[in-house]
């Protein structure tokens, strides 16, 4: 997220622009919204979150923009959990949202500038939210940024999980005291000498 133009920031573009121009519900996530959020990572793709209901809407919008998508799209049945969307050398990941805290995050989500478009984007208490149920090492770590890098509401994810999801609150305990205290590095073993 240098602000220099490359082909992402093309794709991005290109796949805000279409879901916007179709109305369909939707939050972007992952490393763009880190970035929008204030907390840079690397990225090859755009991440974005649609509720089941407007899953097709979404990909519609996508695939008359140009993208091609991975699965293939097959409108008579259920959609898959995540679709690829791909143009030229990016893609958009269209993760489908069946219940929370996704559909809260797409709910909740503020326009915000992404690329130059105007688009809803996760917060901070969000993205700590889906985070909490990935164990993917990057999504650990970008949870461990956020705790230890801005000023996340975490009373707020606190609040939300006692409703909607108790039995978290356990996991949001041991994330947020392994961010703020994590484990000692494992010793480097010893260096061998040449003979």
């Amino acid at each position: 997220m240098t602000g220099k133009k490359t082909s992402l920031v093309a794709t991005a573009r290109r796949a805000l622009r279409a879901l916007n121009r179709a109305d369909v519900p939707f939050a972007v996530i992952g490393a763009t919204a880190l970035g929008v959020r204030g907390l840079a990572r690397f990225t090859a793709d755009l991440d974005v979150v649609v509720a089941r209901e407007d899953a097709f809407a979404a990909l519609t919008a996508l695939d008359d923009a140009g993208f091609a998508a991975d699965p293939t799209i097959e409108p008579d049945a259920e959609p898959e959990a995540m679709y690829v969307m791909r143009h030229g050398k990016c893609s958009v990941d269209v993760l489908i949202a069946s219940a929370e805290p996704e559909s809260t995050v797409i709910a909740e989500a503020k326009p915000t500038a992404v690329f130059g478009v105007e688009a809803p984007v996760a917060s901070l208490e969000h993205l700590v939210l889906m985070y909490l149920y990935s164990n993917q090492p990057r999504h650990l770590g970008d949870l461990a940024r956020i705790v230890l890098e801005t000023t996340v509401d975490l009373a707020l994810v606190e609040r939300y999980l006692a409703e909607v999801h108790p039995e978290m609150l356990g996991v949001l305990k041991d994330r947020v005291e392994a961010a703020r205290h994590p484990a000692p590095a494992p010793p480097r073993p010893p260096r061998r000498r040449r003979s």
